[in-house]
C-alpha cells in the first residue's frame, strides 16, 4: 500500500509539473507571437461630435470596454463642411463603417450609402426610446430603417438677459409674440446690439428657422403633405413663410452679414460673445444652453419659443421636435457586425446616462437616470417647452429644397431676389426632388 501511495504522489507531481511547463511554453509563445493575443477589429466613425469632445472621449471609451475587441476611431468635421467631406465617401462607397446623418429626408436621400438595420436591432432599440422614427422611411418604424438616434432635437430662441436688462427689457419676460419681438429689438439696436445673432449659409434655414415660422401656417396633415411632396411652394401657406422669412431682414433685426455667415459657428459667435440678444438655434448637440451658460454665465441665459405671428394656429405654441442625428452603418463595410454594436449602443441607456450628464443633451432613452439631469433654468425651461411636440418641418424638406430655402434667403435679404421669384426656385426645387418621388 505504502508503494502505491508513494507511486500516486510521484504521478501527481509529474503531472503538475507538466502542466506547468505547458502552461509556462504557451503563455511564451503567446508572449512572442501576436496571433496569440485577442483579435482586434477596428471601425471607423464619421461624425460630427455632437456633445463635444468631453462627452465622445466617455462614450468611446464606454463602448470600448463594453466591447474590448473593437476599437474605434473617429473622424471629426464641423457640421457645417459635413456634407462635403461625407459626398465623397458616399460616390466612392469607401471610407467610414459607420456615419451620422440628420435623420428624415436628409437621411433619405443618402440612404444608399447605409444598410437597411435588421428589423430585430431596431425593434429591440426602439422599445426603450421616446421617440423613434426620423431614420425610417417615411417616418415609419415599420419600413426601412437605416439608422438608430440617441438624443431629443429642435428649435428654441435663446435670450440673453443682461442683455435685455441694458436694453430697458424685462428679462424674465422675453417677447412671446412678433410684435412684441419687433419692439425689443428696436430697443435692443438702440444700444449699439445686434438683436437676432443669425447666420444664413448651409443647412441652418432649413432646421433653424424655417420650422419655428411654419408652425403659424401649417397643420401636421400640410407637414405630412410636404413630406410627400405634394404641398406645392405656390400654395397661399407656403407663400406667408417665405414672406414672413423675408421680413427678419427687413425688419433690422438680424446683423447684417447673416447672409455671408453660417450659424455654426459664426452666428452662435455673435450671441455668445455677449453682443446679441437673442439666437435661434437648437436644443441640443452641436450648440446648445449648456455652451452658452459657460460663456455667458447659466444666470444670463434663457431658452424661450419663437414669438408667434399667428396667435390662434394650432401649432403655434407646439416645439418642433425631431430624434436628433442618427448614426447607421455604410453600405460598403465589411465589419457589419462591429458597426451594428457600435450603433445599438449609441440608442443604449449608457450611452443616454453620458449625454445626459456631459453632452448637454435630452436622451431618448426611457431608462436614463433622471439624477443626471443637470441644474440649469435654460435646460428647465426648453423641457418644459418639449413636453408640446409636433413635427419637425425642417427635416421634411429635400437636400434641393434645403439648399434653395437657404439661397433664396441670402439673396432676398440682399434685395436681389424677390419673394415671388423666390417661391418659384423652391416649386422648382421640390419637382427636382427624387426623395420626395420615392415617398
Amino acid at each position: 500500500m505504502i508503494r502505491v501511495l508513494k507511486f500516486l504522489t510521484a504521478r501527481r507531481h509529474l503531472q503538475a509539473g507538466c502542466a506547468a511547463i505547458a502552461l509556462a511554453a504557451v503563455s511564451a509563445i503567446g508572449a512572442a507571437s501576436p496571433g496569440w493575443a485577442q483579435d482586434i477589429t477596428t471601425i471607423k466613425v464619421l461624425n460630427w461630435q455632437p456633445g463635444g469632445p468631453k462627452y465622445w472621449d466617455a462614450l468611446i471609451k464606454a463602448f470600448e470596454t463594453e466591447n474590448p475587441d473593437i476599437k474605434v476611431e473617429l473622424e471629426t468635421v464641423p457640421f457645417d463642411r459635413y456634407p462635403e467631406v461625407q459626398g465623397p465617401y458616399i460616390t466612392t462607397k469607401t471610407g467610414p463603417d459607420v456615419m451620422e446623418n440628420n435623420s428624415g429626408l436628409e437621411l433619405y436621400d443618402r440612404r444608399s450609402a447605409y444598410l437597411e438595420l435588421p428589423a430585430d436591432l431596431v425593434e429591440s432599440a426602439g422599445k426603450d426610446l421616446i421617440t423613434y422614427s426620423g431614420g425610417c422611411l417615411n417616418f415609419d418604424p415599420k419600413q426601412a430603417c437605416y439608422g438608430l438616434p440617441f438624443g431629443y432635437q429642435g428649435n428654441v430662441m435663446y435670450y440673453n438677459k443682461a442683455v435685455l436688462k441694458e436694453a430697458g427689457l424685462d428679462p424674465e419676460n422675453p417677447p412671446k409674440t412678433w410684435d412684441e419681438m419687433d419692439a425689443a429689438c428696436k430697443a435692443v439696436k438702440a444700444i449699439g446690439k445686434t438683436c437676432l445673432a443669425h447666420g444664413m449659409t448651409g443647412v441652418f434655414p432649413a432646421y433653424w428657422n424655417f420650422p419655428e415660422i411654419a408652425r403659424n401656417y401649417l397643420t401636421e396633415d400640410d407637414m405630412r403633405a410636404i413630406l410627400a411632396g405634394k404641398m406645392p411652394w405656390t400654395d397661399p401657406k407656403m407663400v406667408s413663410i417665405l414672406e414672413a422669412m423675408a421680413s427678419i431682414g427687413t425688419r433690422g433685426w438680424i446683423n447684417a452679414n447673416s447672409p455671408s455667415i453660417s450659424m455654426l459657428p459664426d452666428g452662435a459667435d455673435i450671441f455668445s460673445s455677449g453682443n446679441a440678444a437673442f439666437a435661434s438655434t437648437i436644443i441640443a448637440d452641436a450648440v446648445n444652453w449648456q455652451a452658452f451658460g459657460q460663456t455667458l454665465g447659466d444666470e444670463n441665459v434663457g431658452a424661450m419659443r419663437w414669438p408667434v405671428l399667428v396667435p390662434d394656429a394650432p401649432l403655434a405654441k407646439s416645439f418642433s421636435g425631431v430624434e436628433s442625428s442618427v448614426f447607421g452603418v455604410t453600405s460598403w463595410t465589411e465589419k457589419k457586425e462591429a458597426s451594428l454594436k457600435f450603433v445599438k449602443f449609441i440608442a443604449g441607456v449608457e450611452n443616454g446616462n453620458l449625454l445626459t450628464s456631459l453632452g448637454g443633451g435630452i436622451a431618448l432613452n426611457k431608462n436614463v437616470d433622471p439624477a443626471l439631469v443637470p441644474k440649469s433654468q435654460a435646460l428647465a425651461q426648453i423641457r418644459e417647452i418639449i413636453k408640446t411636440p409636433t413635427l419637425h418641418a425642417g427635416v421634411l424638406l429635400s437636400g434641393q429644397e434645403a439648399d434653395a430655402l437657404a439661397r433664396g434667403w441670402q439673396e432676398v435679404t440682399l434685395g436681389r431676389l424677390t419673394v415671388a421669384d423666390w417661391v418659384a426656385r423652391m416649386q422648382v426645387a421640390l419637382e427636382e426632388s427624387p426623395g420626395k418621388t420615392a415617398n
